[in-house]
C-alpha cells in the first residue's frame, strides 16, 4: 500500500482571485467560490451523496443546496448525469428533500429554457493525480472486499479528497493509508461502513490524518 501510496505526487491548488472595489478594502476569494467555475468533482461527489443507500434526510438536503449554488453546462448534466439523480429525488418521501430537489431541478431548467448558456470554467484533475487516485481506491476496494466499482469505494475516496482542498497530497496519503489499515483489522467498521450504519462523512472524519 506505501508503495503506491508514496509515489501520488501533490497538486498544486488553483491560484486564489482577488476582487477589488473603489470604495472597499480588497477581498479575496478561491476560484472554486465563483459562480461561473463549475467543479467536476464536486459535482460527482454530491452525486455519490446523493445515491448512498440509506443516506440521511438531513445529508441529502445540504448536498442539494450545495448543487443549487451552481449550474454545470449542459453537457455536464449529461455526463454526470446528476440532473436525472436530482429529478428522482423529486419524488422522496421527506419533504425537506423533495422540496429542495425540485428547488434545484427547477432553477436548472428555468436557466436553460430562459437564457443562452454561457462558456464556464470546469476544474479537473490532472491525468496523473486522477491515475493515483484510482490506485487508491483498488486498494480501499481490497482492504473492504469489494469490488472497485462499489458505490462506496467511490464515495469515501471522493470524501477523502474534498476533505484534503481537492490535492493528492501527504495528507489525503496517510488519511488513505489510515482507512486501510484500520478496515484489514476491523470486520466490524467494514460491516457498518457497508451497511450504511456509519456515514461516509463521519467514517471519514474519524480516520482523516492531517
Amino acid at each position: 500500500m506505501d508503495k503506491y501510496l508514496k509515489k501520488i505526487p501533490r497538486v498544486k491548488p488553483e491560484k486564489d482571485v482577488v476582487a477589488s472595489s473603489s470604495s472597499r478594502p480588497l477581498k479575496q476569494s478561491t476560484i472554486h467560490s465563483l459562480k461561473g467555475v463549475v467543479v467536476v468533482e464536486d459535482i460527482e461527489r454530491l452525486k455519490c451523496k446523493l445515491q448512498l443507500p440509506d443516506q440521511s434526510a438531513d445529508i441529502l438536503v445540504v448536498s442539494l443546496k450545495e448543487l443549487g449554488k451552481k449550474i454545470p453546462p449542459r453537457h455536464i448534466l449529461l455526463s454526470t448525469k446528476i440532473g436525472h439523480t436530482i429529478n428522482k429525488l423529486r419524488k422522496h418521501p421527506d419533504k425537506n428533500v423533495s422540496t429542495e430537489a425540485k428547488r434545484v431541478y427547477l432553477k436548472w431548467k428555468t436557466f436553460f429554457k430562459e437564457k443562452n448558456e454561457k462558456p464556464q470554467i470546469e476544474v479537473k484533475c490532472d491525468k496523473k493525480a486522477e491515475d493515483m487516485r484510482h490506485t487508491a481506491k483498488k486498494m480501499f476496494s481490497a482492504a473492504l472486499g469489494v469490488e472497485i466499482s462499489h458505490f462506496i469505494v467511490e464515495a469515501v475516496e471522493r470524501e477523502v479528497f474534498h476533505c484534503n482542498k481537492k490535492l493528492v497530497s501527504p495528507a489525503y496519503r496517510r488519511t488513505m493509508r489510515a482507512i486501510v489499515f484500520k478496515l484489514k483489522s476491523s470486520e466490524d467498521l467494514k460491516s457498518s461502513l457497508l451497511n450504511s450504519t456509519i456515514s461516509v462523512e463521519d467514517f471519514v472524519k474519524q480516520l482523516k490524518k492531517s
